[in-house]
């Protein structure tokens, strides 16, 4: 009998400690000083939610948390809450669909405050030497709240800096670089220190990213300068090659000269039988230069004369001392010479005899 009773008292062990441990367990959360956001560990059974918090009424939850949209399961509670309500104790119960109490629970949330993030982060450079950082806080309650920096540069490590109460950061010396900001919140020591930081803000940045793979923007420029520079030369250069090989431009700029390393007769023999020695016909010139080979102007004719001396002593058929000399061609209009000028003495008698107008003309 005695071990019979042993025995179903032992057997009976594991099922305590397992209905002990089946417990679904509530964390609550004060976001913000605003609203408190209850959940529970168990996401089986659909459970109901009441609160209350010390001197106020019970109340159910207005707002249940779901994660299965088909199934319907209440995983937790969003109710409102006044700000100096987290310095009192809150009461939570859970209920099963049947009714039945599960758990009951109290909470001190005076240390369970998570604020929203800084917002409107601001980078401004005052002077060379130094940077301002400027953010605002949600809750506009500077006295009960502390923001917390990080910094980094080119995506280095973080660096931390707690401002305090203050929402603005200056960071002296800035060097030549990209600089990314964060910031963070949370309630302070002299109201009741919260555990918990709020998330981070928007990342904000100044300056410019340099990597190993990427250089400085002015290089950059100055590279891309050149390498614009050698492409327009380089196309440049070709262009005025195909322009030189062009056909078309190679004969107005170049004539087409006879290649004297083929067959002389042939063109000889184009030159007589099919242009009858006319070389500017062969030669293909143009009708102004050819025009330009034409004289434009007349001679006016000179009458010239021969002289011939004859001795007075002498008959008129002999003695002839000069005989006739003939013109050149050349032979320049001069003036009339004086029967004067071209006597040589009263012995001698000068007979002229007129010769034909010669026409000088060229």
């Amino acid at each position: 009998m005695t071990l019979l009773l042993v025995g179903l008292f032992l057997g009976n062990i594991p099922s305590f400690a397992f209905s002990a441990s089946s417990q679904p367990k509530i964390n609550c959360l004060i976001i913000n000083l605003e609203y408190v956001n209850c959940t529970w560990t168990e996401q089986v059974h659909n459970y109901s939610f009441k609160s209350m918090f010390t001197h106020a009424e019970i109340l159910d939850c207005p707002n249940y948390l779901r994660i299965d949209g088909t199934r319907n399961i209440n995983v937790g509670c969003v109710f409102p809450c006044e700000k100096a309500q987290r310095f009192n104790t809150l009461k939570t119960w859970l209920y099963s669909d049947n009714g039945s109490l599960v758990t009951e629970q109290e909470h001190n949330l005076k240390a369970y405050v998570k604020l929203y993030p800084p917002v409107n982060l601001s980078v401004v450079e005052k002077t060379d030497t130094e940077l301002w950082l400027y953010w605002n806080i949600t809750k506009n309650d500077r006295e009960c709240t502390e923001s917390e920096v990080r910094h980094r540069t080119d995506n280095n490590a973080w660096k931390n800096t707690t401002p305090g109460h203050r929402t603005s950061f200056s960071l002296p010396f800035p060097s030549n670089k990209r600089y990314e900001f964060q910031v963070r919140a949370r309630i302070e020591s002299s109201c009741g220190e919260s555990k918990f930081w709020s998330d981070w803000s928007e990342p904000v940045y100044w300056g410019y990213l340099k990597t190993n793979n990427t250089t400085d923007p002015v290089n950059m420029s100055v590279m891309s300068l050149v390498l614009c520079t050698a492409g327009a030369t380089v196309i440049l250069v070709m262009l005025s090659c195909l322009l030189v090989h062009s056909e078309r431009l190679r004969i107005i700029l170049i004539p087409v000269v006879p290649n004297a390393g083929r067959n002389v007769s042939n063109y000889l023999a184009a030159l007589f039988d099919n242009y009858d020695g006319n070389v500017e016909k062969w030669l293909s010139m143009p009708k102004d230069l050819e025009n330009g080979f034409k004289p434009n102007f007349t001679e006016r004719a000179c009458p010239v004369r021969e002289y011939r001396i004859v001795s007075q002593s002498s008959t008129d058929s002999e003695s002839i001392l000069s005989n006739p000399t003939d013109l050149s061609p050349d032979y320049q209009c001069m003036h009339s010479y004086s029967s004067a000028s071209t006597i040589p003495g009263s012995s001698e008698t000068i007979q002229t005899e007129d010769l034909p107008q010669v026409d000088n003309a060229v």
